[in-house]
């Protein structure tokens, strides 16, 4: 039996056991909601991990990390996803490996068994998900501590949690999350915290304006592309077909309409900078994995409208020209 097959009889097992006990599974994870909470199963290489966290943590932490389009997405990405919250760990169970299929599902049964017998005591205990706060000392890797952020957060708690991340910066803390080079997670939260103070929604509509036109051309990037869904960045002949055509048309349009060397090269360094910057902050990568997630007719009508778009730009360039000459 190959290594393949052998993962396939496991998770159809699991599969199996685990719809009798309500859970529902996706890749190596079983996960349920209940009473307003997250449990997920994650299925390690020899034991299983229990966990909660409140289902309102993750939409929280999306929104400040400017990431809401993940409310979206499937259920399990909670259990999944590269920026999804941990929780706090309520029980682990041994897992042994075994080929027989009778083992596999006694086995399975009495984790589930117990798991469920875990979150029916947890429960009991903690009936309002709104009022949780984590036992940080049983959390599954949280070093920058956003699930229990999240919990003051939500429950309108945000001076301490703008202390906590104070005394962090003081200790010289790295977060886990990072942005760009010079945000991390504890940015984002801090801008949430503040968003009511006038400074900080004047900055925010320029950074919400500068997300939108690094997204727009992520997306076109993306778009002149194979259109490959499992493609998480663009070829190299795409980012200079389009900044190709949009520095022609800049510089050819100022030069021969409004006669102006000075105001052609300043823009042109202006949108290198630009480039230069969104590619070097890393603030383009985001958008490049979001776009192959999109729907196909999306996608396609992404890509079409793209082409459209440089093919226009081109003639333009050149038509200048022509009737200039």
């Amino acid at each position: 039996m190959t290594d393949k097959e052998y993962r396939k009889i496991v998770a159809d097992v699991r599969r199996s056991v685990s719809r009798k006990y309500g859970f529902r599974q996706s890749s190596y994870i079983n996960f349920k909601v209940d009473s307003g909470y997250f449990f997920c199963l994650s299925f390690l290489t020899d034991e299983a991990r229990l966990t909660v966290k409140p289902l309102y943590a993750d939409d929280l932490w999306w929104d400040i990390w400017d990431a809401s389009e993940n409310k979206k997405e499937p259920m399990s990405l909670r259990g999944t996803g590269v920026y999804s919250l941990s929780g706090q760990v309520l029980a682990t169970y041994d897992i042994k490996g075994t080929t027989d299929k009778s083992k596999l599902e006694n086995q399975f049964e009495q984790v589930f068994n117990d798991a469920t017998a875990a979150i029916t005591m947890f429960i009991a205990d903690n009936p309002d998900a709104d009022l949780f706060y984590p036992d940080e000392s049983k959390m599954d890797h949280d070093p920058d501590r956003l699930l229990y952020l999240m919990a003051l957060i939500h429950n309108d708690k945000k001076d301490d949690a703008l202390a906590i991340i104070r005394e962090a910066r003081k200790n010289k803390h790295r977060c886990m999350f990072q942005s760009g080079i010079f945000s991390d997670s504890y940015t984002s939260i801090s801008r949430w915290c503040k968003r009511e103070q006038t400074i900080i929604q004047i900055r925010n509509v320029f950074v919400s304006i500068f997300n939108n036109i690094v997204k727009i051309r992520a997306y076109a990037l993306m778009a002149l592309g194979r259109n490959n869904n499992k493609d998480t960045m663009p070829g190299s002949y795409d980012v200079r077909l389009l900044d190709g055509g949009i520095v022609t048309a800049l510089f050819f349009s100022i030069i021969f309409l409004w006669h102006n060397f000075t105001l052609a090269w300043i823009i042109l360094a202006v949108y290198f900078i630009f480039v230069w910057f969104t590619d070097f902050g890393k603030w383009s990568e985001r958008y490049y994995i979001r776009f192959g997630k999109l729907p196909d007719k999306t996608r396609l009508r992404w890509k079409i409208g793209m082409w459209i778009l440089v093919v226009a730009l081109y003639i333009f360039s050149f038509a200048i020209i022509f009737f200039e000459r």
